[in-house]
C-alpha cells in the first residue's frame, strides 16, 4: 500500500470512528419570553408553543400523560385537539436538513430531534467554560437571558413544579455573580454591572445581586448609581413599582425592607450615610468579600 492510500485509509478510518456532531437547526429560546427560532412557519393551533416548549425541556422525551397533563392540568382534552396540537406542531418545526422531521412520529411518546435544542442548553454549555477564555463565554450565556423565565405560555406551573424554573434562576444568579466578582477584582465595574443586570432579567429579587452591584458603581465612581440600585431594590421589596419610577429614598429607608447583609455593603459605599470608621477605612477588596 503507497503513503498516499494509507494515509487515505487512516483518514478516513478515523472519521468512521469519530461522528460530526449534529449542529442545531431550531433553537427554543425559554430564557425570557418563549419562542422558537428556525421554525418553517408559525405556530396556528393555541397550545403548540407550550408543548414544543415542554419536549424542548424534555430531551428524553415525555409519554402522552406527562404532556397532557402538564399543558392541561385541569382537564382532558378531546383527543382531536391533542392530536391537532401535534400536528401542527409538527408542521411549524418543519424538517431538519436530513429530511427527517424536527418532531419524529411516534406512538405513545413524543420526543424532539436532536436537531433542536434550548437556549438553556447553550446557557449550561457555556457557563461551564473554564480558562483565560471563559469570562467571554460567561458574558455569551448570561446574553442569551432575555426577562421572566419561560414567559408567555398559556401555563407554565409544570416548569415551576418540576423544578426547573428553580434550577435555571439558580444557574443564572450563580453564574452573574461570579462573573461579576471576576469583574470587581479586576477593578471592571462595568462589565460586572452588565452580569448582575442580566442576572436580574431572571431573578430581580435576589439581594445578593444587588449587593455587588452597590460594589460596581462604587467601583465606576458612581455614588448616585449606588443610591439608585438600592432604590430600585426597596421599591421592588416594598411593592412600589418596577423599580423604575421615581421615588425618595433617605438612607434610612432600606433598614425597614432589606436584608442586613445587604444594608452594610450599602453603607459600606453611600456617600449618604456616616459610614463606621473601620468600614471607611477598609478597602474595596473587603468590601467585596462582604457582598459574599
Amino acid at each position: 500500500m503507497t503513503r498516499a492510500l494509507l494515509q487515505e485509509h487512516v483518514h478516513g478510518h478515523r472519521q468512521d470512528q469519530i461522528a460530526p456532531p449534529v449542529l442545531p437547526e431550531v433553537v427554543v429560546r425559554v430564557l425570557g419570553p418563549v419562542e422558537v427560532v428556525g421554525t418553517a412557519r408559525p405556530f396556528r393551533r393555541a397550545w403548540c408553543l407550550d408543548l414544543v416548549a415542554y419536549l424542548a425541556l424534555h430531551p428524553e422525551g415525555a409519554r402522552a400523560d406527562a404532556w397532557v397533563t402538564a399543558l392541561w392540568p385541569d382537564r382532558m382534552p378531546p383527543d382531536a385537539t391533542r392530536f391537532s396540537t401535534i400536528s401542527d406542531a409538527r408542521r411549524a418545526l418543519g424538517r431538519a436538513a436530513d429530511g427527517a422531521d424536527h418532531l419524529p412520529r411516534s406512538v405513545g411518546r413524543l420526543e424532539l430531534a436532536t436537531s433542536v435544542t434550548t437556549d438553556w442548553a447553550q446557557f449550561r454549555s457555556l457557563a461551564g467554560a473554564r480558562g483565560p477564555d471563559a469570562p467571554v463565554a460567561w458574558a455569551a450565556a448570561l446574553d442569551l437571558v432575555r426577562g421572566p423565565l419561560l414567559g408567555g405560555l398559556r401555563s407554565s406551573d409544570w416548569a415551576v413544579l418540576e423544578g426547573l424554573v428553580a434550577e435555571m434562576e439558580s444557574a443564572i444568579v450563580q453564574l452573574a455573580l461570579d462573573a461579576a466578582e471576576h469583574h470587581l477584582a479586576r477593578r471592571d465595574g462595568q462589565s460586572a454591572e452588565r452580569a448582575l443586570r442580566r442576572g436580574l432579567r431572571a431573578s430581580p429579587y435576589d439581594e445578593r445581586l444587588y449587593r455587588l452591584l452597590f460594589l460596581a458603581a462604587d467601583c465606576q465612581g458612581n455614588p448616585s448609581g449606588v443610591e439608585s440600585a438600592m432604590c430600585e431594590l426597596v421599591r421592588l421589596v416594598s411593592g412600589g413599582g418596577d423599580g423604575h419610577a421615581q421615588m425618595p429614598c433617605g438612607p434610612e429607608d432600606p433598614a425597614r425592607w432589606v436584608h442586613p447583609d445587604t444594608l452594610a455593603v450599602y453603607r459600606s459605599v453611600s456617600r449618604r450615610c456616616s459610614p463606621d470608621p473601620l468600614v471607611q477605612s477598609s478597602s474595596s477588596d473587603a468590601r467585596m468579600r462582604s457582598a459574599g
